[in-house]
């Protein structure tokens, strides 16, 4: 990324506006997930000591398991992420990261929309070609 790149900018300061604006409910999914991960694991564990399986159920019950207790270690793992970050987080947003963020984009692509929109007005020169343009506005703008 660079810096003296506005649309590089704009990109990273979405992304942070993204990061901290839903770093709060990607937690609140995750410790969903992983309570319905744990649920399904208890219904496979008591699924196993309360019923009498063949051999065929045991293995699927066993892979099934296995696939469960896998997801289980992914969510954890993400949760150990989010619960590493959010003590950063939660110490910008108290300082008011989303309004400066989003003053910091407005001026941003305002400041891009003036440049993209930018005219000269000879101060000598005025049969200049870029002095003929901002006239013939003027006369349609009347």
């Amino acid at each position: 990324m660079q810096i003296d790149n506005m649309e590089d900018t704009l990109e990273l300061l979405n992304n942070i506006n993204y990061f901290f604006r839903n770093i709060d409910e990607v937690d609140k999914k995750l410790q969903l997930d992983l309570y319905n991960k744990e649920g399904e694991r208890d219904d496979l564990l008591h699924e196993i000591e309360l019923s009498k399986l063949s051999i065929g159920e045991r293995s699927r019950i066993y892979s099934h398991l296995e696939k469960v207790l896998k997801e289980r270690r992914t969510l954890k793992n993400k949760l150990e992420l989010i619960s590493t970050l959010k003590p950063y987080t939660n110490r910008y947003i108290m300082k008011g990261i989303f309004a400066e963020t989003d003053t910091v984009i407005k001026n941003i692509q305002t400041l891009k929309s003036n440049q993209e929109n930018r005219q000269y007005t000879p101060r000598i020169l005025q049969d200049l070609k870029c002095a003929k343009k901002k006239k013939e506005e003027n006369k349609n703008d009347k």
